[in-house]
């Protein structure tokens, strides 16, 4: 899909939001975060959307997080991710002229989550769907990119509640349940090693004239050149991990750290500074937007 959206761009993903171990309780604390921009793209498991009863929670919170932005100005575009693959029909785009590929990065596993307790399941049944694939598997993105939504919609039935409560679920109970059972602290940092040069296999072999991909997925930010690209990945809003936020201006790129200001996210510190080959810019006419300083 090619779609250019109006700078300034903010990308973010992996809000979660309806987790109960979300850090955003409500759309509205991201309201100053959003007013820079006349474009946000969300990268990805916005939303929990994936169990029957995380579902209707995760719907309204998705809505109520585009009429934040709209009232900030700014316009929403939910790319899918694992998490939430029916939040949109847009899972990945071919940003500035094809030197930016923005998806959520759950494409980049067999299985689509291996650190999953649910991990056999979603390997089998992925490794069924590239199969009816054929070639397609290997030579078109899009077809692959189906194949990774198809395996989280027909799966979702064996995910158990993420929006459920619990009273205990403090900060010991957050830690102890992510790291059980035994082998999934492996399984997670394994998938954080790989995913820098999986990332920059897959655009060598899906978007070749790409320069820059923009993941989430893993929850582990970072910025990585592999094989003369660059891989970013934005984080998560979930505890005890951090986010990171990607802006694109008028041919520049930068990854800023996204910071908590009271109850509220907005930008922090500047992480890199890349500039994106030349394109005429989509800056809507007018005065520039203010808040990028």
């Amino acid at each position: 899909m090619n779609l250019t959206p109006t700078d300034p761009v903010l990308i973010i993903s992996d809000l979660h939001l309806g987790h109960r171990a979300s850090r955003i309780r409500h759309p509205e604390q991201l309201e100053p975060l959003f007013k820079p921009f006349h474009t946000v793209i969300f990268n990805g498991d916005t939303a929990e959307m994936r169990n029957p009863e995380d579902r209707p929670l995760g719907r309204k919170l998705a809505a109520d997080l585009g009429r934040v932005c709209h009232g900030a100005g700014s316009k929403a575009i939910f790319i899918t991710g694992n998490h939430d693959p029916t939040i949109s029909s847009i899972d990945h785009l071919d940003l500035h002229g094809g030197a930016l590929l923005v998806t959520h990065g759950d494409i980049l596993f067999l299985g689509v989550a291996p650190w999953s307790r649910a991990a056999k399941s979603y390997r089998e049944t992925h490794e069924e769907f590239l199969k009816q694939l054929g070639e397609d598997a290997y030579t078109s993105f899009e077809q692959r990119l189906l194949a990774t939504k198809r395996t989280s919609i027909t799966l979702q039935m064996h995910e158990a509640p993420l929006t459920r409560k619990h009273k205990k679920w403090g900060g010991l109970h957050t830690v102890m349940h992510q790291l059980w059972p035994p082998w999934r602290p492996f399984k997670i940092l394994q998938a954080w090693w790989q995913t820098p040069g999986l990332t920059a296999d897959m655009t060598h072999l899906f978007r070749p004239k790409a320069r820059f991909t923009v993941i989430g997925h893993t929850h582990c930010p970072g910025i990585w050149r592999r094989g003369g690209r660059v891989v970013i990945n934005t984080g998560s809003f979930l505890k005890y991990m951090t986010a990171r936020g990607v802006i694109i201006d008028d041919g520049r790129l930068e990854v800023r750290y996204l910071k908590r200001s009271g109850n509220n996210f907005c930008l922090g510190r500047v992480d890199a500074v890349f500039r994106l080959p030349h394109e005429t810019a989509g800056r809507a006419e007018g005065e520039p937007r203010p808040g990028l300083s």
